[in-house]
């Protein structure tokens, strides 16, 4: 009983971190912040972050591989993987994340996520897109292409406001794969 009584303290703890971390990117620069004053808003002690964390953009990064992971979990329940559904799960995941996505571009984070897309995309592009006869070489360099194309799409679309519809977005990617 203890041992789930801990865990569900330390999910409450994390989730803490992240919401007051998350506020005070909205305020301030990331570098300004403190472990101290973010702990202090989430209402945990400085102990609780260092339990969890070595340093402030690990919040960032075990956040980002949940979401990953979720977006992963999905994608491989789709059964075949179909490149329109994918991408546009893929604009949704992130329009669910716009203030994640603001923070990330405010504070030059945007780096922690493109190390996700890379291993995302990895994994997603052994099940599809690099079923062709590609080259072990030439199929890494087809997933870092992919990785890095959809990464800089996501952020200029992040930046733009995300005006057009993920649906919208999904036809663009599939229009410039299948030219």
């Amino acid at each position: 009983m203890e041992n789930k009584n801990n865990t569900l303290q330390n999910h409450i703890a994390k989730e803490s971190i992240f919401t007051s971390l998350m506020i005070l990117m909205e305020q301030k620069n990331f570098k300004e912040i403190t472990i101290t004053e973010m702990a202090k808003k989430a209402g945990v002690s400085r102990m609780a972050f260092y339990r969890n964390y070595n340093v402030m953009e690990d919040i960032i990064s075990c956040y980002l591989d949940e979401l990953f992971q979720e977006y992963t979990n999905q994608i491989l329940d789709l059964g075949e993987i179909n490149t329109y559904e994918s991408i546009c799960l893929y604009f949704s995941y992130f329009r669910k994340h716009e203030k994640l996505m603001t923070n990330l571009i405010n504070s030059n984070l945007t780096n922690l996520l493109l190390e996700r897309c890379i291993k995302l995309f990895n994994t997603l592009c052994k099940e599809s897109v690099c079923q062709k006869s590609f080259s072990p070489i030439n199929k890494s360099y087809v997933i870092e292409f992919i990785a890095g194309g959809l990464y800089r799409l996501l952020i200029e679309w992040a930046k733009s406001g995300m005006k057009e519809s993920d649906e919208d977005m999904a036809i663009l990617v599939c229009n410039i794969v299948n030219t």
